[in-house]
Protein backbone atom coordinates (compact mmCIF):
# COMPACT_ATOMS: atom_id res chain seq x y z
CA UNK A 1 0.00 0.00 0.00
CA UNK A 2 1.31 3.42 -0.92
CA UNK A 3 1.94 5.72 2.05
CA UNK A 4 1.78 9.51 1.76
CA UNK A 5 3.77 11.02 4.62
CA UNK A 6 3.13 14.52 5.99
CA UNK A 7 4.87 16.46 8.73
CA UNK A 8 1.49 17.88 9.78
CA UNK A 9 -2.19 17.78 8.82
CA UNK A 10 -5.28 19.03 10.59
CA UNK A 11 -6.75 15.51 10.32
CA UNK A 12 -5.61 12.51 8.28
CA UNK A 13 -9.19 11.23 8.24
CA UNK A 14 -10.75 14.43 6.91
CA UNK A 15 -7.95 14.84 4.37
CA UNK A 16 -8.26 11.30 3.02
CA UNK A 17 -12.06 11.36 2.91
CA UNK A 18 -11.96 14.59 0.91
CA UNK A 19 -9.33 13.23 -1.49
CA UNK A 20 -11.25 9.99 -2.04
CA UNK A 21 -14.51 11.82 -2.68
CA UNK A 22 -12.76 14.14 -5.15
CA UNK A 23 -11.12 11.10 -6.80
CA UNK A 24 -7.73 12.72 -6.28
CA UNK A 25 -6.59 9.59 -4.47
CA UNK A 26 -7.73 6.00 -5.01
CA UNK A 27 -7.40 2.92 -2.78
CA UNK A 28 -5.35 1.27 -1.56
CA UNK A 29 -3.72 4.35 -0.06
CA UNK A 30 -2.53 5.47 3.39
CA UNK A 31 -2.00 8.99 4.75
CA UNK A 32 0.37 9.35 7.72
CA UNK A 33 0.87 12.62 9.58
CA UNK A 34 3.57 13.03 12.23
CA UNK A 35 1.44 15.75 13.81
CA UNK A 36 -2.30 16.40 13.76
CA UNK A 37 -3.68 19.78 14.74
CA UNK A 38 -7.41 18.95 14.58
CA UNK A 39 -7.83 15.21 14.79
CA UNK A 40 -11.31 13.76 15.23
CA UNK A 41 -12.39 11.03 17.60
CA UNK A 42 -15.48 9.09 18.51
CA UNK A 43 -18.85 10.77 17.94
CA UNK A 44 -17.18 13.69 16.17
CA UNK A 45 -15.23 14.80 19.25
CA UNK A 46 -11.83 16.44 18.93
CA UNK A 47 -8.86 14.13 19.43
CA UNK A 48 -6.36 16.37 21.22
CA UNK A 49 -2.87 16.47 19.79
CA UNK A 50 -0.10 15.16 22.05
CA UNK A 51 3.66 15.42 22.06
CA UNK A 52 4.04 12.31 19.89
CA UNK A 53 1.47 10.00 18.33
CA UNK A 54 0.92 7.63 15.44
CA UNK A 55 -1.92 9.11 13.41
CA UNK A 56 -2.88 7.69 10.03
CA UNK A 57 -5.84 6.91 7.80
CA UNK A 58 -6.07 4.38 4.99
CA UNK A 59 -8.56 3.57 2.27
CA UNK A 60 -9.32 0.18 0.79
CA UNK A 61 -12.20 -1.58 -0.89
CA UNK A 62 -14.74 -3.19 1.41
CA UNK A 63 -14.67 -6.91 2.03
CA UNK A 64 -18.36 -7.74 1.82
CA UNK A 65 -18.00 -10.48 4.44
CA UNK A 66 -17.24 -7.88 7.13
CA UNK A 67 -20.36 -6.20 8.57
CA UNK A 68 -20.21 -2.50 7.76
CA UNK A 69 -21.17 -1.51 11.28
CA UNK A 70 -18.19 -3.50 12.62
CA UNK A 71 -15.40 -2.20 10.38
CA UNK A 72 -13.81 -0.22 13.24
CA UNK A 73 -13.92 -3.33 15.42
CA UNK A 74 -12.35 -5.38 12.63
CA UNK A 75 -9.49 -3.00 11.92
CA UNK A 76 -9.06 -2.17 15.59
CA UNK A 77 -8.52 -5.82 16.39
CA UNK A 78 -6.01 -6.16 13.57
CA UNK A 79 -4.14 -3.14 14.92
CA UNK A 80 -4.17 -4.57 18.45
CA UNK A 81 -2.79 -7.83 17.08
CA UNK A 82 -0.06 -5.89 15.30
CA UNK A 83 0.97 -4.33 18.61
CA UNK A 84 0.93 -7.76 20.27
CA UNK A 85 3.18 -9.06 17.52
CA UNK A 86 5.66 -6.29 18.33
CA UNK A 87 5.71 -7.27 22.01
CA UNK A 88 3.02 -4.96 23.40
CA UNK A 89 0.67 -7.64 24.69
CA UNK A 90 -0.78 -5.35 27.35
CA UNK A 91 -2.95 -3.58 24.76
CA UNK A 92 -6.62 -4.59 24.47
CA UNK A 93 -9.53 -3.40 22.35
CA UNK A 94 -12.56 -2.07 24.19
CA UNK A 95 -15.78 -2.54 22.23
CA UNK A 96 -16.25 -1.13 19.72
CA UNK A 97 -13.18 0.94 18.82
CA UNK A 98 -10.95 2.07 21.70
CA UNK A 99 -7.41 0.89 22.41
CA UNK A 100 -6.55 0.48 26.08
CA UNK A 101 -3.65 -0.41 28.35
CA UNK A 102 -5.09 -1.43 31.69
CA UNK A 103 -7.87 1.06 32.45
CA UNK A 104 -6.34 3.86 30.37
CA UNK A 105 -7.26 4.71 26.79
CA UNK A 106 -4.23 5.08 24.52
CA UNK A 107 -5.85 5.22 21.10
CA UNK A 108 -8.89 4.75 18.93
CA UNK A 109 -10.24 3.71 15.56
CA UNK A 110 -12.94 5.20 13.33
CA UNK A 111 -14.31 4.20 9.94
CA UNK A 112 -16.34 5.84 7.20
CA UNK A 113 -17.71 4.44 3.97
CA UNK A 114 -17.78 6.11 0.58
CA UNK A 115 -19.47 3.95 -2.05
CA UNK A 116 -17.50 0.68 -1.93
CA UNK A 117 -14.50 2.19 -0.13
CA UNK A 118 -13.81 2.13 3.59
CA UNK A 119 -11.70 4.95 5.02
CA UNK A 120 -10.33 4.05 8.43
CA UNK A 121 -8.39 6.29 10.79
CA UNK A 122 -6.26 5.10 13.71
CA UNK A 123 -4.61 7.16 16.43
CA UNK A 124 -2.21 5.95 19.12
CA UNK A 125 -0.61 8.13 21.79
CA UNK A 126 3.12 7.49 21.98
CA UNK A 127 4.35 10.26 24.28
CA UNK A 128 2.26 12.68 26.35
CA UNK A 129 2.20 14.22 29.81
CA UNK A 130 -1.60 14.54 29.88
CA UNK A 131 -2.88 11.14 28.75
CA UNK A 132 -1.92 7.49 28.70
CA UNK A 133 0.54 6.47 26.00
CA UNK A 134 2.36 3.47 24.58
CA UNK A 135 6.07 3.84 23.83
CA UNK A 136 6.43 2.42 20.32
CA UNK A 137 8.20 3.26 17.07
CA UNK A 138 5.47 4.83 14.92
CA UNK A 139 7.02 3.81 11.61
CA UNK A 140 7.59 0.22 12.73
CA UNK A 141 3.99 -0.15 13.89
CA UNK A 142 2.56 1.41 10.73
CA UNK A 143 4.65 -0.77 8.43
CA UNK A 144 3.72 -3.93 10.33
CA UNK A 145 0.03 -3.07 10.31
CA UNK A 146 -0.08 -2.28 6.59
CA UNK A 147 1.85 -5.47 5.87
CA UNK A 148 -0.90 -7.39 7.67
CA UNK A 149 -3.52 -5.80 5.44
CA UNK A 150 -1.98 -7.42 2.38
CA UNK A 151 -3.57 -10.75 3.33
CA UNK A 152 -6.14 -9.87 6.00
CA UNK A 153 -8.00 -12.54 7.97
CA UNK A 154 -11.72 -13.07 7.48
CA UNK A 155 -14.33 -11.41 9.64
CA UNK A 156 -15.29 -14.85 10.98
CA UNK A 157 -11.76 -15.43 12.26
CA UNK A 158 -11.54 -11.97 13.83
CA UNK A 159 -14.96 -12.32 15.44
CA UNK A 160 -14.09 -15.68 16.97
CA UNK A 161 -10.87 -14.34 18.48
CA UNK A 162 -12.37 -11.05 19.66
CA UNK A 163 -15.35 -12.77 21.29
CA UNK A 164 -12.91 -14.62 23.55
CA UNK A 165 -11.08 -11.38 24.35
CA UNK A 166 -14.36 -9.58 25.01
CA UNK A 167 -15.53 -12.14 27.56
CA UNK A 168 -12.18 -11.87 29.34
CA UNK A 169 -11.82 -8.08 29.44
CA UNK A 170 -15.29 -6.49 29.51
CA UNK A 171 -17.02 -7.77 32.65
CA UNK A 172 -16.49 -4.46 34.49
CA UNK A 173 -16.71 -2.14 31.49
CA UNK A 174 -19.32 0.31 30.20
CA UNK A 175 -19.81 2.05 26.90
CA UNK A 176 -21.30 5.45 26.19
CA UNK A 177 -24.65 5.44 24.44
CA UNK A 178 -27.11 8.26 23.81
CA UNK A 179 -29.26 6.73 26.53
CA UNK A 180 -26.37 6.79 29.03
CA UNK A 181 -23.67 4.42 30.24
CA UNK A 182 -24.45 0.81 29.31
CA UNK A 183 -22.84 -1.91 31.48
CA UNK A 184 -21.22 -4.70 29.49
CA UNK A 185 -21.22 -7.35 32.22
CA UNK A 186 -24.30 -9.07 30.76
CA UNK A 187 -23.53 -8.40 27.09
CA UNK A 188 -23.56 -11.14 24.47
CA UNK A 189 -21.71 -10.61 21.20
CA UNK A 190 -23.70 -11.19 18.04
CA UNK A 191 -22.02 -12.68 14.93
CA UNK A 192 -22.25 -9.29 13.20
CA UNK A 193 -20.25 -7.55 15.94
CA UNK A 194 -23.22 -6.04 17.74
CA UNK A 195 -23.95 -6.47 21.43
CA UNK A 196 -27.16 -7.81 22.89
CA UNK A 197 -27.94 -6.64 26.43
CA UNK A 198 -31.24 -7.53 28.10
CA UNK A 199 -32.96 -7.92 24.73
CA UNK A 200 -31.61 -4.66 23.31
CA UNK A 201 -29.11 -4.75 20.44
CA UNK A 202 -26.36 -2.12 20.17
CA UNK A 203 -24.06 -1.40 17.25
CA UNK A 204 -21.02 0.77 16.78
CA UNK A 205 -21.72 4.13 15.16
CA UNK A 206 -18.08 4.95 14.71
Amino acid sequence: MQVLEFESLPSTQIYLVEQIRAKSLTPPICVWAKQQSAGIGSRGQVWESVEEALTFSFACTIDTSTPKQSLSLYFGYLFKQTLHGLGHKEVWLKWPNDLYVGEAKVGGVMSQIHKDIVICGIGLNICTDKYAALAVCAKEVLQAFLKGLEHPPTWAKIFKAYKIDFERTHSKQFFKHESGLIPLSQATMRPDGGLEIEGQVYYSQR
